[in-house]
């Protein structure tokens, strides 16, 4: 648990391979923590980083989403208020869509 307090301020990095790295280490530490409320509020803080990296250019929005989907196969629940901002746009590239 507090390797993960330790780890959550990294989510506000503007670098997104922080972001990614933080947000996978939380993910892995989830399974440890016990309290059902301390995951909900570990998820929710995880969530709105991982959002913002859809704002980013292409090729790290490509990345994103690949590292988005395998976090999701794990925890479904994580994204579910957010899924508009996961529709394609007019504007972008093949390998995005």
């Amino acid at each position: 648990e507090s390797l993960v307090e330790r780890v959550k301020p990294r989510l506000q990095h503007a670098n997104s391979a922080v972001v990614l790295s933080a947000a996978k280490i939380i993910i892995k530490l989830l399974d440890l923590i016990t309290g059902e409320e301390k995951i909900k509020g570990y998820l929710k803080a995880l969530a709105p980083p991982l959002v913002t990296l859809m704002s980013g250019k292409s090729e790290i929005q490509y990345v994103s989403l690949r590292n988005i989907q395998l976090i999701c196969q794990v925890r479904p629940q994580l994204l579910k208020n957010d899924v508009k901002v996961f529709f394609c746009k007019y504007n972008d590239p093949i390998y995005v869509k």
